[in-house]
């Protein structure tokens, strides 16, 4: 019983280490999304109400030919109101 507790756990240490190797060669690893770096996410702020947020997780308005961030839909639209010739 002990022999295959053994085996199977010798046989997964070497499946991640064979999985972890072919990933840095194929360069199919952990990819950052383009609005990230290495010191984290860009952090907005809501122009309606003030919330800093990160930009992956913003809605996105353009307003007047300038692209704004919000926290949610309710702010967003509030914006648009309150914004002549918004053009929603």
């Amino acid at each position: 019983m002990i022999r295959l507790l053994i085996l199977a756990l010798l046989f997964f240490l070497g499946y991640t280490l064979v999985s972890a190797v072919l990933r840095s060669f194929s360069g199919r690893g952990r990819q950052v999304p383009p609005e990230k770096t290495r010191q984290g996410e860009e952090m907005v702020r809501d122009p309606q109400c003030g919330t800093y947020l990160p930009r992956g997780d913003a809605l996105t308005a353009v307003v007047r030919g300038e692209k704004h961030y919000f926290c949610g839909r309710e702010c967003r639209r509030k914006f648009q109101e309150k914004s002549p010739g918004s053009g929603r």
